[in-house]
């Protein structure tokens, strides 16, 4: 396993991916000062939390990937899961944070059946100065199978600022080789620069409304990283938040293809050639990877509570590949 303290390839990279206008990060003020830091708050139960000790770290966050999807039901979370396990299988430090933190999102701990193990989420993580400790962060987090997890409970509280989603992703990136969200249909990677800065898997579910639906959202990641780009080569308007990225704008390396639930003899799916066609690869610098076929003993174990316990051979395959890739992508690959 790698030394959290050894220079990784992304960070040596870091000075020639900066854009031309830098300004001061709105919430890079000086660390550790307890007269600027609001009282530690409260949740539902009443116990106070103590809050994470702060560092500075601003670094681009080229280890951090995306598993996004306009496709409700797709299940991105499980796969988001499936992937950092088996990321973590192959000696890689990984996390995995839910980052769909809708109203109605979230319950990832829930779905990996240990909402009842201790460690903290996403309503423990205060951050006032825009930055946290990463190896205090890591260790705090409930852990799957050797995967850290921070989770967003929506039945608890509101979801967290975007400064602390950007404190606890830019920690975490620090001291793991890979950090897998779940950003559910995407909404929290316009507002985040580390989510503008991930690299994006697409997961697309093999119908004619799902195909055309991921086609509209990798033209949308696109264009949303386009206009954070534009942003940060400019000066704050008056009265805006300012949101600056630090690197440059993550691109889709992927699109996982999965097979849609309950298919009646193959009517109503699409082929995996037919969503190489229709999605126009040959004119895209991504994967096409799949199908993740469904698997109804997992979906039972998921609604017995009992989280993802195995992986059919075929599936595990895909899963293999797709880790594969996001190796070559936060060059940790070839251990």
């Amino acid at each position: 396993m790698r030394d959290a303290r050894a220079r990784r390839p992304w960070q040596a990279e870091s000075a020639r991916r900066v854009p031309a206008y830098q300004p001061v990060h709105a919430m890079a003020e000086p660390a550790c000062s307890p007269q600027l830091s609001p009282p530690a708050r409260r949740t539902h139960a009443g116990a106070q939390h103590a809050r994470m000790p702060v560092c500075a770290t601003q670094a681009p966050c080229e280890n951090v990937i995306t598993l996004s999807g306009a496709s409700g039901g797709a299940g991105t979370t499980t796969l988001a899961a499936m992937l950092t396990r088996e990321l973590a299988k192959r000696e890689n430090e990984c996390a995995i944070v839910d980052a769909d933190v809708r109203a109605g999102g979230g319950g990832l701990d829930v779905l990996l059946g240990i909402e009842h193990e201790s460690g903290s989420r996403w309503h423990d993580i205060h951050a006032p100065l825009g930055e946290l400790d990463g190896e205090a962060l890591r260790r705090r987090l409930p852990h799957w199978d050797g995967v850290g997890v921070l989770a967003y409970n929506c039945w608890v509280q509101e979801e967290p600022a975007w400064f602390e989603m950007q404190a606890a992703l830019q920690s975490l990136a620090q001291v793991s080789d890979a950090v897998v969200v779940d950003a559910g249909h995407g909404l929290e990677i316009e507002h985040v620069p580390a989510l503008v800065e991930a690299s994006h898997i697409v997961v697309a579910e093999l119908t004619v409304l799902g195909l055309a639906r991921a086609k509209a959202h990798i033209e949308w990641l696109r264009r949303n990283g386009e206009r954070n780009m534009a942003r940060a080569q400019e000066p704050p308007r008056p009265g805006e938040e300012w949101k600056p990225i630090v690197g440059v704008p993550g691109r889709v390396i992927g699109v996982l293809c999965v097979e849609p639930p309950a298919v009646a003899k193959g009517r109503g799916a699409v082929s995996l050639e037919e969503a190489r066609k229709y999605l126009q690869m040959e004119h895209m610098e991504c994967e096409l990877m799949g199908p993740v076929r469904s698997d109804a003993r997992l979906c039972g174990d998921i609604l017995e509570g009992l989280g993802i316990r195995r992986v059919h051979r075929r599936n595990a395959r895909v899963l293999g590949d797709v880790a594969e890739m996001v190796e070559r992508a936060c060059g940790i690959g070839g251990r």
